[in-house]
């Protein structure tokens, strides 16, 4: 840790019932690395922890500090370019006229930080656990192609693959690095690990110029990787691509920026259903057909629906530097009974597709899906805005559109294979 500076003594932070720091003194600044202007009023006490101990270790040192009057245990704390190192870290209750109002944290180190993960600090910025949003839709629309026209060319498959990865990645880097340049992601104090972004950049560990030229460079990938597949398959994908590309790097990147002007959410929806579904149905079989445009629907709503639900705990961060999402023009009532329309109409479209489409039946398998994407729905009823209530219901979104997808994955295998 040459150049940085470290202490053994101990650290005091008091928060308040949410998590919010409202003191940090001592030599908190020196052990954690954030000064008091980026803290105080700002962070949550959990941008202390490891990320992967949030939602446990957190949860349950509050509760027990509120409880029994203190917690006390060694455990793992980050600094702010990313290094860890042991405690003991003891919480008490902050008790005013009789009535808890916060928790008061006091942390001595037991051990020296490590190093600073430059390399796990890249991979996180990447936000690579958000691909499944991309790959599903990709083996949709290839086993579809192969299920409705026969068709399947496994380099051209790849091909579509690696493509729609590339653009993925440089459309999470790209967002992260605006919102970053925006000021958005000073304002996130939840701790809320689907929402909020990746986060990365307000370490001041990864360059932001180098950053943003590796997200272009991921879009620039995919691009020459479409524009290769366009001299092989014809004009109609070099449209779908300028559309996915666009949409990629113009969902909060200027002058477009979508997400700013309630359009966000569609452009998302769009992006990974009928240019996804459709692009790799094309470059396979060479024509669009209505059972691949349901498809395409029923996966872009889903995918919208994950977007949706994750961004109900950034309405304050993204109210304050005019990121006027769709969800922050409705405010959360309305918006949850948009997002259970969402869902509802993602299963509902498959149905028609069935009836009027030529889908075939095999892929209502898809609804045994519906419970499990109706869970979201009926958490964020109960949870509101409270970002850390609705960490269930974000992780059930994202599984409930993985479980449809395989399910459709299983009802087109099924009469391909049986033909």
């Amino acid at each position: 840790m040459a150049g940085k500076p470290f202490t053994s003594e101990t650290s005091v932070i008091v928060c308040d019932l949410q998590g919010t720091v409202q003191k940090y003194e001592a030599d908190a600044e020196a052990l954690f690395g954030w000064t008091r202007e980026e803290v105080l009023g700002k962070m949550n006490v959990g941008s202390f922890h490891v990320p992967r101990n949030v939602p446990t270790l957190v949860p349950r040192l509050l509760r027990q500090a509120s409880v029994d009057g203190k917690f006390e245990e060694e455990v793992t704390l980050m600094r702010k370019d990313g290094s860890t190192f042991q405690a003991v870290l003891s919480v008490y209750p902050v008790i005013r006229d009789g009535k808890q109002v916060g928790f008061m944290g006091r942390t001595r180190p037991v051990g020296p930080p490590t190093a600073v993960p430059v390399g796990r600090l890249w991979f996180q910025a990447l936000r690579a656990p958000f691909l499944i949003a991309s790959i599903v839709p990709v083996l949709v629309g290839a086993l579809a192609a192969w299920q409705i026209r026969s068709a399947f060319d496994l380099p051209f498959f790849l091909l579509c693959l690696v493509g729609t990865a590339f653009i993925h990645l440089g459309a999470n880097m790209a967002n992260d690095a605006w919102d970053f340049r925006s000021g958005n992601d000073a304002n996130v104090h939840h701790l809320n690990p689907f929402a909020g972004g990746g986060r990365v950049l307000i370490r001041g560990v990864l360059n932001p110029k180098t950053h943003l030229a590796v997200a272009l460079t991921f879009l620039g990938l995919g691009s020459l990787i479409g524009i290769w597949l366009v001299t092989q398959v014809g004009w109609p994908l070099l449209w779908i691509g300028i559309f996915g590309v666009a949409v990629a790097y113009s969902y909060v990147g200027p002058p477009l920026r979508l997400a700013h002007r309630g359009l966000g959410e569609i452009a998302v929806g769009l992006e990974f259903g009928p240019v996804t579904v459709l692009g790799t149905y094309f470059v396979l079989a060479r024509a669009f057909d209505p059972a691949a445009i349901v498809l395409s629907i029923t996966l872009g709503l889903l995918v919208a629906g994950i977007l949706w639900i994750n961004e109900v705990p950034d309405i304050p961060a993204d109210s304050a530097v005019g990121k006027r999402t769709l969800v922050v023009r409705l405010g959360v009532p309305r918006a949850t009974t948009v997002f259970g329309g969402i869902i509802g109409a993602a299963y509902l479209v498959l149905v028609l597709g069935v009836v009027f489409a030529g889908l075939t039946p095999w892929a209502l398998l898809a609804l045994l899906g519906i419970p499990l994407a109706w869970k979201p729905v009926q958490g964020l009823q109960r949870a509101g805005a409270d970002p850390h209530a609705l960490i269930p219901s974000n992780a059930g979104m994202i599984m409930a559109t993985l479980a449809t997808g395989v399910l459709l994955l299983i009802g087109l295998a099924i009469p391909a294979l049986v033909r």
